[in-house]
């Protein structure tokens, strides 16, 4: 009788158990996905038309991002040149790759650096936390024009991490970047370059912008600002694969 009635109770616990497994796991795999930023740089020894001409011609747009791949952001990044964030399955990451090498080559040249969101992780320590999501409509054709700015914090590597997390609480730099009246779009971790941070801000905050990294993240870092504008809006409607996600 003892044992008649411990069985289905062992049997339950298995059935929990492995219940609470299957969960885990399907959790696990929905959350792993890569960040992938890619830099396509033009060849300025040929005009945009002729770029143009390349990518048409290559199908570019019916297999860039492939099936499966989703834009987090499609920006130009003035000076260096187009840059795409893309949210994908490591499953995925040879499609993207033979995707540009078929399509992109000719037209650009290619840079790829794994990413991570690193605003969940700071948003905290930050002073103005004030964040946007950029919207679907041209930059140009906006009433209330603000301008994208992207910055690169790059690491001294003589430093550890705790030595420059220490520089940038003796600087105020949490207080004082993004400064008020600016916003970020992203925060991002781009293995192998830094960090990357796209700000959205009026015209007239751009001295603020730039006295703040000077203040506070200098020593810490060496830092590099480019006008950026988003180019997604531009380019959607050429897009096989519209898929596209917000950070």
């Amino acid at each position: 009788m003892k044992y008649a009635v411990l069985l289905p109770l062992f049997l339950l616990q298995m059935i929990v158990h492995a219940q609470s497994a299957d969960t885990l796991t399907s959790i696990e795999k929905a959350d792993d996905k890569l960040l992938l930023t890619i830099f396509l740089k033009h060849d300025q020894s040929m005009n945009l038309n002729e770029i143009e001409k390349i990518k048409t011609e290559q199908a570019f747009y019916e297999n860039f991002p492939s099936e499966g791949i989703s834009v987090v952001d499609w920006y130009v990044v003035m000076g260096i040149g187009q840059m795409v964030v893309l949210e994908l399955p490591a499953s995925k990451l040879r499609t993207v790759n033979v995707a540009l090498e078929k399509t992109a080559w000719k037209a650009f040249k290619t840079e790829f650096y794994t990413t991570y969101n690193l605003y969940p992780i700071i948003e905290h320590k930050l002073k103005n936390k004030s964040k946007v999501t950029l919207d679907a409509t041209p930059s140009s054709e906006k009433e209330d024009d603000k301008l994208l700015l992207t910055v690169f914090l790059k690491h001294d590597q003589s430093m550890t991490l705790n030595e420059i997390e220490k520089i940038r609480t003796d600087q105020g730099f949490y207080e004082n970047l993004p400064p008020e009246g600016t916003s970020v779009v992203n925060w991002f971790v781009v293995m192998g370059l830094g960090q990357m941070v796209v700000l959205e801000l009026p015209a007239s905050k751009l001295a603020a912008v730039n006295l703040a990294i000077e203040r506070t993240a200098w020593k810490a870092f060496t830092t590099e600002i480019y006008p950026t504008y988003n180019l997604y809006p531009f380019i959607e409607n050429k897009l096989k694969n519209k898929s596209k996600v917000e950070y």
